[in-house]
C-alpha cells in the first residue's frame, strides 16, 4: 500500500511506533521541555521571531481555523477571504457562523489570483484577510507577495492557512508580515493527524488580548498562551503526536534541514509533472504548490482512476469533490515516497487511462 494523498501522508520510519521507545507523563517538566524545543524549531521554520507565540491544539486544522476566528475576530471587524475552492469556502462558512462581516474574492477553480482581483477592495475598511495559501482542492499556490503588499497598503492583519503548503513551499512570517499561521500535523510534517498549531505575530497577540473572551472555553487562546510558556496546554494534549513531531523534526535536521527538505519535495514534484506531461496527462497551468499536482481529465472519469488505483494496485491518490469529482484527481508529493514510487504510480495511471479511454471509444462507436 502506498499513499500519494495530501494527508495523512506516507509516514517515515522514524515516526512509526514512537511510543515503543517509551514516554513520560505529559504534566512533567521533561515533557514540557520537549514541547518547547519542538515549538521553538517550528517557529524558526515558520520564520516567526516572536517568542512564546506558537500554540498547539488537540484538533483538526478546521478546528484551528474556527478557533482563530472565535478568538481574534469580532462583529466590529471586516474580513476579506480569498475563496478559490473548498477551504476558502470554509473560512467564509466560519466567519458567517460567528456573524463576522466579510466579503470574498471568488475565483473559478482554474483562475489564477492576480493583483487586479484586489483593486475593488482597496481602502474599503477591511482589517483582516484570510487565505488558504495553497488551496488544497485545486493545488493553486496564491502569490504571497501580492497578498502581503495588499495587506500592508491597507493596514490589514494577514491570517494564513498554510496547512497544505508548510514544509513544501518557501514560507516566512516576518518577511511577509503574516500575523497568524495555521498548520496541522498530517501534511508537510508527515505525522499522525490530530494536532493543529497556530503561530502569532506580536501585534496579533495584542489583538487577542484586547478582544472579548471567545465563545469557546476549550479553545480560549489566552489559556493556551499562558500554559505554553512552560510547554503545557490547559487540557490533555495529543501526546503521541507530539512525540512523533519531535522525531520528525530531528529527522529533518539530520537530513540537512528545512531548505533541503523543501527541495526534496520540490524535486519529486517537478519529476512527477515532467513525466506526467510527457505521458500526455493534462496539468492545469495556474501557479501550483509543491505539495500536490492536480491532473485533469476531459475524456475519462477521474474518479474511476482513483478507484482502480486503490482497489487493484493499493495506491491511494486524492479524488476531488463537487463539480470536479469526475475531472480532477490530485497526487501528493509530501511524505515518504520516492522517484521509483512515482514511476510505478505513473505506469499504473497510464495503463488505467488507456483502458478507460478504450472503453469510452467502444461506447462511442455503439
Amino acid at each position: 500500500m502506498k499513499h500519494f494523498i495530501v494527508g495523512p501522508v506516507e509516514m517515515y520510519e522514524c515516526t512509526k511506533n514512537v511510543l515503543g521507545k517509551g514516554y513520560t507523563y505529559f504534566r512533567t517538566e521533561e515533557y514540557g521541555n520537549l514541547v518547547k524545543n519542538c515549538l521553538e524549531k517550528l517557529s524558526e521554520y515558520l520564520g516567526n521571531s516572536t517568542p512564546n507565540s506558537l500554540i498547539y491544539l488537540a484538533s483538526s486544522g478546521t478546528g484551528a481555523m474556527e478557533a482563530v476566528i472565535d478568538n481574534c475576530m469580532t462583529k466590529s471587524d471586516k474580513a476579506l477571504v480569498i475563496k478559490g475552492g473548498t477551504f476558502g469556502k470554509r473560512f467564509c462558512e466560519l466567519l458567517n457562523y460567528y456573524d463576522i462581516p466579510f466579503e470574498s474574492i471568488d475565483l473559478e477553480w482554474n483562475e489564477t489570483l492576480t493583483k487586479e482581483h484586489f483593486n475593488k477592495f482597496e481602502n474599503k475598511g477591511f482589517n483582516t484577510l484570510f487565505v488558504n495559501i495553497d488551496e488544497t482542492q485545486t493545488g493553486q499556490l496564491y502569490d504571497i507577495n501580492i497578498i502581503s503588499d495588499f495587506c500592508k497598503r491597507n493596514n490589514m492583519y494577514l491570517v494564513v492557512d498554510a496547512i497544505s503548503s508548510f514544509l513544501a513551499d518557501e514560507y516566512d512570517m516576518d518577511k511577509y508580515g503574516i500575523d497568524a499561521t495555521i498548520i496541522s500535523s498530517q501534511k508537510g510534517l508527515c505525522i499522525s493527524a490530530g494536532m493543529a498549531l497556530i503561530s502569532f505575530s506580536k501585534r496579533f497577540l495584542n489583538k487577542i488580548y484586547s478582544n472579548p473572551l471567545p465563545r469557546t472555553k476549550y479553545f480560549n487562546f489566552r489559556d493556551y498562551l499562558k500554559e505554553i510558556e512552560r510547554g503545557q496546554t490547559p487540557y490533555t494534549p495529543p501526546v503521541t503526536t507530539m512525540y512523533e513531531l519531535d522525531a520528525i523534526l530531528n529527522y529533518i535536521e539530520q537530513s540537512g534541514g528545512k531548505n533541503k527538505w523543501i527541495k526534496n519535495v520540490a524535486d519529486k514534484c517537478m519529476y512527477f509533472r515532467e513525466r506526467a506531461t510527457s505521458l500526455g496527462f493534462k496539468i492545469p497551468q495556474y501557479p501550483k504548490s509543491n505539495t500536490l499536482t492536480p491532473v485533469y481529465f476531459d475524456d475519462v472519469d477521474a474518479s474511476e482512476i482513483v478507484k482502480i488505483l486503490r482497489d487493484k494496485y493499493e495506491i491511494y491518490v486524492n479524488p476531488c469533490g463537487g463539480n470536479l469529482a469526475n475531472r480532477l484527481l490530485r497526487v501528493s508529493h509530501i511524505g515518504n515516497t520516492t522517484i521509483e514510487d512515482i514511476d510505478d504510480l505513473l505506469e499504473k495511471m497510464s495503463k488505467i487511462y488507456t483502458e478507460l479511454k478504450s472503453r469510452e471509444l467502444i461506447y462511442d462507436r455503439k
